[in-house]
């Protein structure tokens, strides 16, 4: 994968790393899955047609008066109920741009890189973690519309259970939110 400032990836895990200041933000990879050849076992590099514009991200960088609380879990086919417990969780305009990652991300299986992904996002990201029971929030935030989104995980013999969860949530007139995050 070509090299992209302040970007690492990491290939067996499909999470992308956004490197700042030697701190690194996880950046789930249902933000950057867009297209996998399921027959071949190839990872292609795939590419953002949309162009990432500021201005669209901008309301989201403003002070804002709203918190949005949320909670992700999942129910195990045994009926076990397992949170998302120390995941990391983001708070991502509802861009174009965003969108976009989005809707590829939903039609596919898998993580490939994406060969303009575009660092400036993360200026317009909140990023929390997880409590015990799944929990956590995001405060100060403005008005406008915005895509939640954490990850659930377990192992079940060999293989990684569980998967991302997302959520559209609309902040209006400064009011807090309270989202359940789960499928």
């Amino acid at each position: 994968m070509a090299a992209v400032a302040g970007l690492q990836h990491a290939p067996r895990s499909g999470i992308l790393y956004f490197q700042d200041r030697g701190v690194l933000m996880k950046f789930r990879s249902i933000m950057v899955a867009t297209i996998v050849v399921a027959l071949s076992a190839c990872v292609q590099s795939v590419t953002v047609k949309t162009p990432f514009n500021p201005s669209e991200h901008e309301f989201a960088a403003k002070p804002g008066k709203a918190t949005v609380s949320a909670q992700a879990f999942m129910r195990r086919n045994d009926g076990m109920v397992v949170y998302a417990a120390g995941s990391q969780a983001l708070l991502l305009p509802a861009s174009s741009y965003v969108r976009e990652l989005y809707d590829t991300s939903q039609k596919v299986y898998g993580a490939p890189p994406v060969t303009n992904l575009d660092v400036r996002l993360k200026n317009y990201t909140k990023v929390a973690q997880a409590n015990g029971e799944g929990r956590f929030s995001f405060q100060g935030v403005p008005d406008g519309e915005y895509l939640l989104v954490t990850n659930v995980n377990w192992r079940a013999g060999d293989s990684t259970q569980g998967g991302d969860l997302t959520k559209f949530v609309t902040v209006s007139n400064g009011q807090n939110l309270d989202v359940i995050l789960t499928r």
